[in-house]
């Protein structure tokens, strides 16, 4: 059946959903829930080849006519030229044999790598629906995945797109994430790059913090580049910091992102191929692992951290990573302020003064830093952060830094005084004199996304007492930013329902 496009401007939460109109739906033998095939006619570098999306059924002719397919803002997004298309055929379509693997998987059972293969494939193919995927990610989520799967799911992640060769010495660093902050990439690159270690750093968007590594650093230069573009930054600079999800390296890996994010899901069987897929596209040789561990984190304790880190160490192995591992305290955020915008403006802050930058941002960015400069034979063992300090005292980082906004197309002379935060602001003081005995990550991050992160760059918080501080009352200890004011007042009823994120307290625990 063909049938002409007709765009309806809903969002359905990023489900591939479309409508027909009862009569055809009837014509098509098809009932609402079901799956169908959508091919594109016309031009083939035009549109889709192929998508698989559910049936929702219209009974009015007002919203779908016949003769009309209604296609919703998600249904074709991330797809080329997606406004050209015109016209498209319609077909009945069931399962592929590929879901048969999904649903032995769902039953506990071990997958061999033809079958993690064929689910890959028909995730990148559109063969399989956002369902049936979210199908794959719980089970693995509740039945995990063995080092042989993790392995096969990584080299089946990275051949489902395009991948870099730069030579042997290549490094990275990542984070499991989960504190926030976290903004320490904006530091390690230029220290390391200005070492002289090759370093294309490709990061994320934020999926459940208030900002990623790319959300941060769009606030300084653009970070969306093709692979051509890519390739130029590094002859130039031998370092970048980029978005992956504009670049088609590992397209499975984002395909299963998008749907672990609604799901609010990141198994350790997802989570490992995921990072190693990611590096081992931009062709990253070694590299070192950032595993914060605390409370509100995926390793609540450095035992969990040990453990997970121990097995990431096997998995890239495997596929010819060469992996260190840093357990990190994740206790309170690092430095003091959470959002895109403010975080690059405090990253900023510390490249051009070091005496500027917070002890913990300092710390942590130097440590992993020197880790990397070990790793790449600039120093012996237990000495590189005394050598990532110094480049970072001397301003050769700044420079770096400089160098490598210049080369993404941003302005290398931006101050920390030009990044503009968000116009809407709330102050709280402290009600009692005391010191502060704890600061909840997970009330922060809720603030922090009431108030629009990391979608509004201009939202955030500012964290000006942490644990262990002396303060008196009145003194001011937390503030936020946002882009509207209603956004600000539902951050402002998070701060208040829970009592606020920063604890005060005494010496006395309870009085018996």
């Amino acid at each position: 059946m063909k049938l002409k496009v007709k765009n309806i401007n809903f969002e359905t939460g990023n489900v591939k959903v479309v409508v027909l109109n009862s009569k055809d739906a009837e014509e098509l033998g098809q009932k609402a829930g079901e799956r169908v095939l959508l091919k594109s006619i016309g031009s083939k570098s035009v549109g889709v080849e192929q998508l698989i999306a559910i049936l929702d059924i219209s009974y009015t002719d007002s919203m779908v006519a016949p003769g009309e397919i209604g296609i919703f803002l998600d249904t074709f997004k991330n797809i080329e030229n997606a406004d050209q298309i015109k016209q498209i055929s319609i077909h009945p379509t069931e399962a592929p044999a590929s879901f048969a693997y999904i649903q032995k998987k769902v039953k506990g059972q071990k997958l061999s790598s033809e079958e993690i293969y064929s689910i890959i494939n028909d995730a990148v193919s559109g063969h399989l629906s956002q369902i049936e995927l979210a199908t794959f990610i719980t089970a693995v989520s509740i039945n995990g995945m063995d080092n042989y799967e993790m392995t096969a799911l990584t080299l089946a992640e990275t051949k489902s797109g395009d991948f870099f060769n730069f030579g042997d010495d290549v490094f990275d660093k990542h984070s499991t994430g989960g504190v926030p902050g976290n903004k320490v990439t904006l530091i390690i690159v230029p220290i390391v790059a200005a070492a002289g270690l090759f370093i294309p750093k490709s990061s994320t968007r934020a999926i459940t913090s208030p900002s990623g590594t790319a959300d941060s650093m769009e606030v300084l230069a653009p970070i969306a580049f093709d692979s051509e573009e890519v390739e130029q930054i590094l002859s130039d600079e031998k370092a970048c910091i980029i978005w992956g999800g504009a670049l088609d390296i590992s397209p499975a890996d984002n395909i299963l992102i998008e749907i672990e994010r609604p799901l609010h899901m990141d198994p350790v069987g997802l989570m490992i191929p995921s990072i190693l897929t990611k590096k081992l596209s931009m062709g990253v040789k070694q590299l070192v692992l950032d595993i914060p561990c605390g409370p509100g984190t995926k390793f609540p304790t450095p035992a969990d951290g040990k453990k997970f880190a121990l097995l990431f160490k096997d998995i890239a192995k495997s596929v010819g990573i060469i992996a260190e591992c840093a357990l990190t305290l994740a206790h309170q955020p690092i430095g003091h302020a959470v959002g895109p915008a403010i975080e690059a403006k405090e990253a900023l802050t510390l490249l051009r003064d070091y005496s500027e930058g917070p002890n913990s941002l300092i710390e942590k960015s130097t440590d992993l830093a020197g880790i990397l400069l070990e790793m790449g034979g600039k120093v012996e063992r237990g000495k590189g952060q005394d050598m990532a300090k110094e480049i970072l005292r001397s301003g050769k980082a700044y420079d770096k830094m400089k160098q490598i906004i210049k080369a993404q197309g941003g302005d290398p002379e931006i101050k920390p005084e030009d990044i503009k935060l968000g116009p809407h602001k709330k102050e709280f003081f402290a009600t009692k004199a005391g010191h502060i005995t704890d600061v909840n990550n997970s009330i922060i991050n809720q603030i922090a996304k009431a108030a629009g992160c990391p979608h509004s760059k201009t939202s955030g918080v500012e964290i000006f007492k942490k644990q262990g501080a002396r303060i008196k009352e009145g003194d001011l200890i937390f503030r936020i930013y946002s882009d509207s004011g209603s956004k600000l007042k539902k951050a402002e009823k998070i701060y208040n329902s829970s009592g606020g994120p920063i604890i005060l307290g005494g010496m006395m625990i309870e009085r018996i």
